[in-house]
């Protein structure tokens, strides 16, 4: 888990777009879970062309984290209840917009 007080200066936004190969449970109930272990703020979307959108704020290095975890997913294929097949990341500036983690419409 990471420091509830992180560093300013070493805040930092991902968009974090995932595919799936298979999933047996919520893709939602996973990366919420997975994100507020890691003190992350943001939120989860599904997007009507297949793809999950998950875009997260906090502490670069809780970030790479959950990326981590998410390609360590890829790799070995069912870590989880889910199999994930893609994951692509676009960094941007942390903007302190988000005080948890939701799921938007």
């Amino acid at each position: 888990m990471s420091d509830k007080n992180p560093n300013p200066d070493k805040l930092s936004a991902a968009t974090i777009l995932v595919t799936l190969r298979s999933s047996k449970g919520d893709f939602h109930e996973y990366a919420s879970k997975i994100a507020r272990q890691r003190s992350l703020n943001g939120y989860y979307q599904e997007l009507p062309d297949g793809l999950y959108k998950i875009h997260v704020e906090g502490d670069k290095s809780s970030i790479q984290a959950l990326i981590g975890y998410m390609e360590m997913n890829k790799t070995f294929d069912k870590v989880d209840t889910v199999a994930i097949d893609q994951v692509m990341v676009s960094w941007s500036s942390y903007s302190s917009t988000y005080s948890d983690f939701s799921i938007k419409e």
